[in-house]
């Protein structure tokens, strides 16, 4: 069991991933922030083996967030939102590519450090120089910070865009 508790951290995100992205769902605006912020911590537990890192790899992880961020609200405009008035649920269609993209970029970076050290949390492996190494895996925790920035970009625009579809159905309701 002990073999594999550094999977489990990965395993239970890919979970998360697919099972939220392959299918259509109810917009709860109150629990948008719930699956953006499991992700976040899952790719903080992760990152929190890697050690101190250098300059350059803050200096990629703040590029990774901003940008993850902005990807994020970005792409939320052209989700899909529809509003049912009879039972005042919105519905989103998920975009197959971000399930795709956030699901790759956590396979990457697990592949990358069971490449580097053997296994997710072990010493750095002997076939690969330590120098690359190490850039390999902030890169790929460059590509966690990214992926959690974008969740959290993507519910922030959510939250504000079904804020009106919900004031909709308030509306005739106050004036019963």
């Amino acid at each position: 069991m002990n073999n594999l508790a550094p999977f489990i951290a990965p395993a239970l995100a890919l979970f998360f991933i697919l099972r939220r992205g392959l299918r259509p769902r109810r917009v709860k605006p109150n629990g948008l922030w719930t699956f953006p912020v499991v992700l976040t911590v899952l790719a903080l537990l992760s990152l929190s083996h890697s050690g101190v890192p250098a300059l350059l790899a803050v200096a990629a992880y703040a590029t990774a967030v901003v940008g993850g961020f902005a990807l994020g609200w970005f792409t939320a405009q052209h989700v899909e939102l529809t509003l049912d008035p009879a039972s005042g649920t919105v519905m989103s269609k998920p975009t197959p590519f971000g399930s795709a993209l956030t699901a790759l970029v956590f396979i990457g970076r697990f592949a990358i450090e069971y490449f580097v050290k053997g296994t997710p949390g072990g010493p750095p492996g002997a076939h690969i120089a330590p120098e690359h190494a190490a850039n390999l895996i902030w890169l790929a925790n460059a590509g966690l910070l990214f992926v959690a920035a974008r969740m959290i970009g993507r519910a922030w625009h959510m939250w504000i865009r079904t804020r009106p579809l919900l004031a909709q159905i308030a509306a005739p309701k106050a004036t019963e």
